[in-house]
């Protein structure tokens, strides 16, 4: 199952555009739509489940309940909607109950809310705005493990991006990870943070390979940025990298940074022309994504696009006020272009965040003892760029010098890859769904047995009310298990199940004379259909054809 993220989904919040449209944008085949309004302490949300191929709904409600604890009534419809979901497309796991929020201060929620959406843009002043409101959610719930877990990777970014030193970064990060771990052990964020610092601060693979499959095991998505830099600077895996990165842009396509993340990627694997088409696709979302635009800059200059690349790189200094990493990447144009002086006048009298900076720069001047004197700091400062010596092309004028073989030798990289348009499996956090059975054979025989008396005796499918959880409280079993033996051990989800009897029954009782007054509307309803949208699109799904023409070509 694919599911589109909130911020592909929430581009067309308050925008009259038919459900058709939105699913080929978006290239799903389901819909949820909904709307919340508020008065004084009481709150009415609606929830629909649509096809975007006709606009039939599949399941439709209405909550009309007290704001006493919002987050009771998020997860009561977060369960509600899970049900439907599975009861319309398949097996999935369901917890009882979810507890997904990790405070009940609905102002500290809010700022997180806030955070989190400045977060996930990653660019320079959103780091900067995300940082603030992580601290402010603390402030207000200094239990709140997810502000905690979220504030800990803004501090990664900060690191990143020069907005804070490596080492102070990098060591708040890590704070900040372990108390939420503290407050909650299964907090998959706050792993993902460790892996981070794992990999770019403490240059320990196999730790920051372990706290990624934490993170993987308690809920994060195995689609992440994460593993395409693992797979880019220790594995030298740049297909599967790629592999991922589009995977992100998949599930999340109206997102700038899933672009990015994919530009980023190509660039990484010298693919510059594809490399830029990735971050035209970013600012085609988002024209004022700074980091787009110095990426995109920077590899213009690598194609020998100089006059496009100082467009570019300008405008993203312009946008961040002249601060950040572009400055860096305006001096590496320059070095592309042959103003070694005019770079060397700058390097003299700057002052670096990260020392990698200058080391990046002397490499690609040619000058490797400066750039070994840098390189030595930015080792001692724990410079997130270190992880990248295996495969970035800035550092190969240093690759023999003697200094530099030391230090990447202390790193402790894996072996690099011979043949690399032959690449070797890789085992690490292939987090695949597994399907276990969930009942044993005698078991399956039981239930499957009693499931055959309910609907052929007992005909529980008249009742229009029928769900998951009720059939699975009248077979005394729970309802994840019963959902797992229809799809399963019979192969169809429960609405397919149970609407095949009541097709059967509609026919039955289509045919029969007696019931000839009847509209065929109200046969279906007298069978257990409760939609008139649902009937006639599983009648035809099923037949081929509409239930009129079905019953008028049998009564011949």
């Amino acid at each position: 199952m694919k599911v589109i993220a909130r911020t592909s989904s929430f581009a067309f919040k308050n925008k009259n555009i038919d459900v058709r449209t939105i699913g080929g944008q978006l290239g799903v085949s389901t819909v949820l739509e909904g709307s919340v309004r508020k008065a004084k302490n009481r709150v009415r949300i609606t929830a629909q489940l649509i096809s975007t191929d006709d606009g039939t709904h599949f399941w439709s409600k209405n909550f009309d309940r007290e704001l006493e604890d919002i987050f009771v009534l998020q997860d009561e419809i977060s369960i509600l909607l899970a049900d439907q979901i599975r009861e319309n497309f398949g097996h999935i796991e369901i917890p009882s109950s979810l507890n997904t929020s990790q405070t009940h201060n609905v102002k500290a929620y809010d700022l997180w809310l806030k955070g989190s959406y400045h977060l996930k843009r990653k660019d320079f002043e959103d780091i900067k705005n995300a940082m603030k409101f992580f601290k402010a959610a603390i402030k207000v719930d200094p239990n709140y493990a997810e502000a905690y877990a979220f504030l800990g990777e803004t501090y990664i970014h900060a690191a990143a991006l020069n907005i804070l030193p490596n080492e102070e970064g990098n060591d708040l990060a890590r704070n900040a990870a372990n108390k939420a771990i503290e407050l909650n052990v299964e907090n998959a964020k706050a792993h993902m943070v460790l892996a981070y610092i794992e990999l770019f601060s403490a240059w320990n693979w196999e730790a920051a390979l372990i706290e990624y499959d934490k993170a993987i095991k308690y809920g994060q998505s195995d689609q992440n940025e994460f593993i395409t830099y693992y797979y880019i600077f220790i594995k030298e895996d740049f297909e599967r990298a790629i592999e991922v990165a589009k995977m992100e842009t998949e599930t999340d396509p109206l997102h700038v940074h899933t672009h990015w993340q994919l530009g980023l990627t190509y660039y990484f694997a010298r693919r510059f022309e594809k490399s830029i088409i990735a971050f035209n696709k970013a600012l085609e979302i988002d024209p004022n994504y700074a980091e787009a635009l110095r990426f995109r800059g920077l590899v213009q200059a690598y194609l020998g696009n100089y006059k496009e690349a100082l467009i570019d790189i300008n405008g993203a200094l312009e946008l961040i006020g002249g601060l950040g990493l572009a400055n860096l990447d305006l001096l590496v144009v320059k070095i592309l272009m042959g103003k070694k002086e005019e770079v060397l006048a700058v390097l003299k009298k700057s002052k670096y965040v990260d020392s990698s900076d200058p080391a990046v720069l002397y490499s690609l001047l040619n000058m490797p003892d400066e750039a070994i004197y840098w390189l030595d700091k930015a080792y001692e400062e724990r410079s997130t760029i270190m992880a990248t010596l295996k495969i970035f092309w800035v550092w190969d004028n240093l690759r023999d010098h003697t200094r530099f073989k030391e230090i990447y030798a202390q790193m402790n990289f894996p072996p690099s890859i011979k043949n690399k348009h032959i690449l070797e499996p890789i085992n690490i956090a292939q987090t695949t769904f597994v399907n276990p059975s969930l009942l044993n054979e005698k078991e399956i025989e039981n239930y499957l047995e009693q499931l055959d008396q309910l609907m052929k005796e007992d005909q529980v499918y008249l009742d229009p009310a029928i769900s998951l959880r009720l059939l699975a409280e009248k077979l005394d079993m729970q309802p994840n298990k019963l959902s797992w033996l229809l799809n399963e051990q019979i192969g169809k989800n429960f609405n397919e199940y149970i609407n095949a009897y009541r097709l059967i029954a509609f026919k039955e009782k289509a045919l029969n004379p007696n019931n000839s007054n009847l509209t065929l509307l109200g046969l279906a309803y007298d069978s257990g259909f409760n939609s008139k949208t649902v009937f006639n699109a599983f009648f035809k799904k099923m037949e081929g054809m509409t239930p009129k023409t079905w019953v008028k070509s049998h009564k011949k």
